[in-house]
């Protein structure tokens, strides 16, 4: 009986050990991508003109889940709009998804970092337009 306890808990340090070692090493809320990385910073603002449809970025770099894959979860005002699945093809990646924001959406925004039922980290912004 020692024996198997002693087997349980290897396996399961095994299965646990990702979600330990999996980590977000950068992200960043941006208007463009290029080579790879973030433009700029957008931080917690989002401006655009009345009547345009604004695209914005979510840049993540993320460390121990190759071979994987992550969710970036865009919500507005609480609501779920996109939900993009991101492979992940090396122990250091970089990636990214975006979403286009027409003038209707202003408010309240929230990307959700997910991998598998773990929420990495979150990012809150607002979107704002004017004339």
């Amino acid at each position: 009986m020692k024996k198997l306890t002693q087997l349980l808990i290897i396996l399961s340090l095994g299965v646990f050990s990702q979600f330990l070692s999996a980590q977000v090493e950068r992200s960043q809320l941006t208007s463009s991508i290029e080579n790879r990385e973030p433009t700029d910073d957008l931080e917690g603002s989002v401006q655009g003109q009345n009547g345009e449809m604004k695209r914005v970025y979510f840049f993540t770099q993320i460390t121990g889940l190759a071979n994987q894959q992550i969710i970036h979860r865009w919500l507005y005002e609480g609501e779920e709009k996109a939900a993009v699945t991101l492979n992940i093809g090396g122990d250091s990646w970089r990636t990214y998804s975006s979403k286009s924001v027409p003038s209707y959406w202003q408010g309240k925004w929230q990307v959700q970092v997910w991998q598998g039922d773990l929420m990495l980290i979150s990012h809150h912004f607002e979107v704002d337009w004017y004339n």
